[in-house]
């Protein structure tokens, strides 16, 4: 089971551009690197074999995550990392994007009825590995990260202390991203393989909608999973003016939350069609048109109410996608981490765990979001249109948590059977 822990889901209404008067989006370059992972992320899941119904996911999450070893990695782990993440190869232009966006987020966060948060954290064990102070200084300084430095063969003590700081940041909803079990020792004989780094970012969100959901509007409705296949469930129901747009096969809407921050992306295709088709068919230029285009729009919407917890298994996902070396004990080289005690010795990522939770509901949305990633070290010894338009969400969907200024995606999924989520009361 994988632990990357994840709390995702409210979005404030950005208002559309009048059709007659398109302003040309420009989003910002860290921006255009996550939105670009994020499908590249949705595509690879998309084609698993056990796809599951419904998912949410942060690779906002992930992403910030995955920098903070990312800047110490070299050769061909640096390569395909770069090549994954969309990464940048200069180290100073990723850490200056990310603070800047971190300072976004943050700021649009400013508001008694918006929640946010973005924390990382370093856990270190410097009984075998000598980390370098340009490194340390790095993720505390540029990352903002809060430095702990533990034995991690005290695994029940360390585990309970990742955990409360996740918890914390995560308002207490996710309470478990990492085990004892995670840094049992691997060594034998000669060989040397202890945990000894763990990076955390933990994301949390909550915001009212701007124009909310009338309870007494909530109904059982039916759900479209498949054209033989209909589903009962609660189904929030507004008329509202919204930003909305729509192709040939697709409609979108944005959902606005207070302060005009933040906003939620529903991508509903016009057919019934499967998860799959809709996320290898989509992308993200197609996002960012159907945004461009939005105009406001008297719009009945039908959206389904859920709340739901996914368990990611991100290093899986990764693999898949060519990151390979840096999952190696003979291969990564992080060796900007440390100070290299002989050739042999180097630093390797053991797992990487993602825990998603996302509550949807009349008054908003709450989601959080942690993304645990263990090293091991290793070695030897507008105008409003007369008409109201049917945006109706009765049938599979593609939905995104997007912050407004940067365009930049925090979270994002997909929902093919609320029937298969937790429904909250």
């Amino acid at each position: 089971m994988s632990r990357t822990l994840l709390i995702a889901a409210m979005l404030l209404m950005a208002l559309g551009a009048n059709s007659s008067d398109q302003i040309a989006i420009e989003i910002p370059d860290i921006s255009q690197r996550i939105n670009s992972f994020t499908m590249d992320l949705l595509k690879q899941y998309a084609g698993a074999t056990n796809l599951p119904s419904n998912t949410i996911l942060s690779p906002q999450s992930i992403f910030h995550g995955m920098a903070m070893s990312y800047v110490a990695s070299g050769g061909d782990t640096r390569n395909e990392l770069a090549k994954v993440f969309h990464f940048p190869k200069d180290n100073d232009a990723l850490l200056k994007g990310l603070a800047g966006l971190r300072q976004q987020l943050h700021k649009a966060g400013d508001h008694k009825h918006i929640d946010v948060t973005l924390a990382n954290s370093a856990w270190l064990d410097e009984t075998y590995a000598d980390y370098r102070m340009e490194y340390v200084k790095e993720i505390q300084n540029t990352f903002e990260a809060s430095l702990h430095r533990v034995e991690f063969k005290q695994k029940v003590r360390v585990s309970e202390d990742i955990n409360k700081w996740v918890s914390e940041k995560t308002r207490g909803k996710i309470q478990k991203s990492v085990y004892p079990s995670d840094f049992k020792s691997r060594s034998r004989p000669g060989i040397i393989d202890e945990p000894a780094l763990v990076n955390v970012n933990a994301v949390y969100f909550k915001a009212d909608w701007a124009s909310r959901f009338d309870k007494d509007s909530t109904s059982k409705r039916a759900f479209n999973i498949d054209e033989s296949t209909t589903v009962e469930i609660p189904m929030m129901h507004q008329i509202s003016v919204l930003p909305y747009s729509e192709n040939e096969k697709l409609q979108f809407l944005e959902l606005p939350y207070i302060g005009n921050h933040y906003s939620m992306y529903v991508i509903l295709p016009k057919e019934l069609i499967g998860i799959q088709e809709i996320i290898q068919s989509v992308t993200i230029e197609q996002i960012v048109d159907l945004k461009q285009r939005a105009f406001s729009h008297e719009v009945d919407v039908l959206l389904p109410k859920f709340e739901m917890m996914r368990n990611l298994g991100v290093k899986k996902l990764l693999l898949a996608m060519g990151v390979k070396s840096a999952f190696s004990n003979q291969k990564a080289d992080f060796d900007k981490m440390i100070i290299k005690k002989y050739e042999a010795f180097r630093i390797y990522i053991s797992e990487i765990y993602h825990d998603v939770w996302i509550d949807v509901h009349e008054e908003g949305t709450e989601a959080a979001a942690a993304t645990s990633t263990i090293h091991f070290s290793f070695g030897c010894s507008a105008a409003v249109q007369p008409m109201p338009v049917d945006f109706h969400a009765d049938h599979p969907y593609l939905f995104m948590i997007v912050h407004n200024n940067s365009l930049s995606i925090l979270f994002a999924g997909w929902m093919s059977n609320p029937e298969k989520t937790i429904q909250p009361g």
